[in-house]
């Protein structure tokens, strides 16, 4: 819709359900933190995944074209992703004011789009949710991680992450 001149190229909106719906915006602590995860992600996975920040999802069966903070796919091919030919494996969102609908409506929609595996980055609470094990439009595992764990993604089971490497400095939420 921006590329035809419907929305403005600023616009920050994703496709949900059929409803065009407006993006909250971003503070600093979110714009780093997403940074932060999508480059530790990108070292580790170089060459056996690919990652993708703020790029569309686009995934059968469901009427909606989400931009998660980060994407994880099995395909590191960047052509591949585009043409659709890859398989999310990993989403990402980072959370502050939109926490409840990240840990809500979205995880519904990443559950019904057969995502296996959705982290988001609670910077409310500084801990990282985990969702597994997407059935009938919901996941059936859901963990929360404090800053003193670590979390191994279902896909690379040889990776461990330490939470508070997510998370900005104690303080710095703004």
């Amino acid at each position: 819709m921006a590329e035809t001149g419907i929305l403005g190229p600023d616009e920050r909106v994703e496709l949900v359900r059929g409803v065009i719906r407006e993006m909250s915006p971003k503070n600093w602590a979110h714009v780093m933190t997403t940074k932060v995860v999508f480059r530790m992600l990108e070292d580790a996975l170089r060459g056996r995944a690919g990652v993708y920040q703020e790029a569309p999802l686009v995934a059968e069966g469901i009427d909606s074209e989400p931009e998660p903070d980060v994407l994880v796919c099995s395909n590191p091919d960047e052509w591949a992703y585009r043409s659709l030919r890859t398989k999310p494996l990993l989403v990402i969102e980072v959370a502050d004011s939109s926490l409840q609908y990240d840990l809500g409506e979205k995880a519904s929609l990443y559950a019904e789009a057969g995502v296996p595996e959705y982290w988001v980055v609670n910077l409310v609470e500084r801990v990282l949710v985990v969702f597994r094990e997407p059935e009938n439009g919901s996941y059936q595992v859901r963990l929360s991680l404090d800053e003193k764990s670590r979390v191994t993604p279902e896909a690379w089971s040889e990776l461990a992450f330490e939470v508070y490497a997510f998370l900005p400095p104690a303080g710095k939420s703004s």
